[in-house]
């Protein structure tokens, strides 16, 4: 047997207030790079109205989180580079993986260097894809010129004070870059190897921030600098000398500027939080075409990011974390891609709903992105949803059980681990050492115990709850109707219990602990049928029995990022896939018999088939 990768649907990038996010486009394959979380990830664009499986994540920046991708513009090299909070820069290349029979694409680190003190805010190749410009925070210098293969110095970054927010060299001959920051300089430079030329302080205002630059397209022949105060400078890309503000009297700028990018040698595009993106005629200083993205005036719609794409196309990113697409030309946006880009805490299936740790949750319909409904109903981490045709149900830490976004029932006390049972019924315990049993469409309370201690684990099956005790270790079994205690199980577990969960046809019961052992019950004699599962390493996060007959086979998730399949009947045999969700595995559950489906902290959902061979 074996467990194959089928498909995932990635998260989204990771806005951030204030800040501009950078997006990369690589014409040759037609897909966008961004960072998420300690992920990179690239995002093709061919097939983006299903759930791709055509979806690249780097994770080889270790315990940071990644601030910056970048392509290289070498056709066909399939190179890139990212760089994350430590200061280290990670060059790296992906491939596709022929030989397994399934969609993984695989990557490999080409070059790793440590190059600042503190988080990379940018970083720009050279158009022979031999040179890298790294800018960001640090205690002794703010950039860097580098060699990407060796790390040796190309020259040297200087002239700024503060920050660098953003660096763009320039794509043809002869060579130069411009850097912008936090101390509202535009600073210019001449190479290889790169040295300073020029700095201008005065066609930014004083005190504002100068948020991202680029060289137009082709020969370079202008270099266009915006910031958060809502001005748009154009200077000479051979002399760096400033030419003229980029402004039309028609077309008032209301929000600070946080991204630019060139569409070809005299247009560009910017994004400001005023939720506008507008293209621009460099020439005739004058706005061709405007879109203003979300009805109301909200934080969410701002426009930190924008990037644009072959085929007059131009993509943005709101935020959060919602990209948006757009065709010059076309009057409305012609594409939402809306999604998780934070931890997703909550499964449930059929259909497909996703609830994550910022409070958002996404409804997935047959799996099309473009169909999918944001719903940023609950304020805190999601605990539960339990969904059907028509509506589902969801469990928040702010307190609320809710249906499709009506409140139903609100606890007096937080609620801490809850567990969907059958008729639509949810067992919750709270904070306060309660355990609820409450129809999860109406908010009804069916029953109410006080527990003996305090609790870490529940499960719902048929006619059965099971509670698991932080301090005594032992799991208790009650009857469901009116929660009177069934009976205690033999043997506690030597580790707090995390995760339970009972077999559909209530034979046997699983409980993983927070040291990563799985011990199996048989419910029956009440005895314990197996202690060897015990290849997980950490906290035990899920478990879920595979839909069939006999009850063998049973998946389990946990924070070392690894999903194991045990066997009922083979204890000591194994299915596993190491690193299946980087920082760990929240949810596993199985579709039906073949198809498993699991979420993590990494904000990816993914999709495996079981191979019986």
């Amino acid at each position: 047997m074996s467990l194959i990768f089928e498909g995932s649907i990635p998260p989204q990038p990771n806005g951030k207030r204030n800040f501009t996010t950078h997006l990369s486009y690589d014409e040759h394959t037609n897909s966008i790079a961004y960072a998420n979380g300690k992920s990179a990830i690239i995002r093709f664009l061919d097939n983006i109205d299903v759930a791709d499986s055509q979806v690249v994540q780097f994770t080889g920046h270790a315990g940071s989180n990644v601030t910056v991708v970048r392509f290289s513009p070498i056709k066909g090299s399939q190179y890139l580079c990212s760089g994350d909070e430590s200061g280290k820069v990670i060059v790296w290349g992906w491939n596709k993986n022929n030989d397994s029979g399934s969609p993984v694409i695989e990557t490999t680190v080409k070059a790793e260097f440590h190059v600042l003190a503190g988080p990379i805010t940018d970083i720009s190749w050279d158009f022979e894809g031999k040179r890298l410009c790294v800018v960001g925070e640090g205690r002794d210098k703010f950039g860097a010129f580098i060699s990407w293969d060796t790390g040796n110095s190309l020259g040297e970054v200087s002239a700024h004070s503060q920050r660098i927010n953003a660096v763009h060299l320039k794509q043809s001959r002869p060579m130069r870059a411009m850097t912008v920051g936090d101390d509202g300089a535009v600073v210019f430079y001449q190479g290889p190897p790169f040295k300073f030329t020029s700095s201008d302080r005065t066609h930014h205002d004083k005190g504002k921030f100068v948020r991202d630059v680029e060289f137009s397209k082709g020969s370079g022949e202008y270099a266009v600098t915006v910031g958060s105060d809502r001005k748009i400078a154009c200077f000479d890309g051979k002399t760096g000398e400033f030419v003229k503000y980029i402004e039309d009297d028609n077309e008032k700028v209301t929000g600070g500027i946080f991204a630019v990018s060139w569409i070809d040698e005299t247009r560009f595009v910017t994004s400001s939080a005023d939720q506008v993106v507008r293209l621009w005629d460099v020439k005739e200083s004058k706005c061709l075409q405007k879109w203003t993205v979300g009805a109301e005036n909200t934080l969410n719609f701002q426009q930190v990011g924008v990037v644009a794409l072959k085929d007059e196309q131009i993509v943005s990113l709101s935020l959060d974390g919602t990209l948006n697409f757009f065709k010059i030309g076309e009057a409305n946006v012609t594409m939402i891609l809306e999604g998780h880009n934070k931890s997703i805490t909550a499964l449930a299936l059929n259909p497909l709903v996703t609830g994550s740790y910022d409070g958002r949750i996404m409804e997935w319909s047959n799996k099309k992105l473009i169909e999918s409904k944001k719903n940023d109903i609950h304020d805190n981490l999601i605990i539960s949803i339990q969904s059907n045709t028509n509506e589902y149900s969801s469990l928040a830490w702010d307190h609320q059980l809710k249906v499709s976004g009506e409140l139903k029932y609100k606890f007096e006390s937080q609620p801490k681990v809850a567990a969907p049972g059958p008729d639509n019924k949810l067992a919750v315990i709270t904070s306060a050492d309660e355990l609820f049993i409450l129809n999860s469409l109406t908010g009804d309370k069916v029953a109410e115990l006080k527990l003996s201690e305090a609790a870490s684990a529940v499960d719902f099956v048929g006619k059965l709850v099971a509670v698991g005790y932080e301090q005594s270790k032992k799991i208790s079994v009650f009857n469901a109707a009116d929660l009177s205690l069934a009976y205690d199980l033999p043997d506690p577990l030597r580790a707090t219990p995390s995760l339970i969960s009972i077999s559909p046809k209530e034979k046997y019961l699983a409980v993983g602990d927070v040291m990563g052992k799985i011990i199996l019950y048989e419910l029956e004699g009440k005895t314990v049928k197996t202690s060897r599962w015990a290849f997980h390493t950490s906290r035990i996060n899920a478990i879920s029995w595979r839909p069939d007959e006999d009850e063998d086979l049973v998946a389990t998730g946990s924070l070392d990022t690894n999903i194991f399949i045990y066997s009922v009947k083979r204890p000591m045999k194994n299915i596993k896939v190491l690193n299946a969700h980087k920082d760990g595995v929240n949810n596993v559950k199985w579709e039906d018999s073949k198809y498993l489906v699991s979420t993590g902290a990494d904000a990816f959902i993914k999709r495996w088939e079981l191979k019986l061979e």
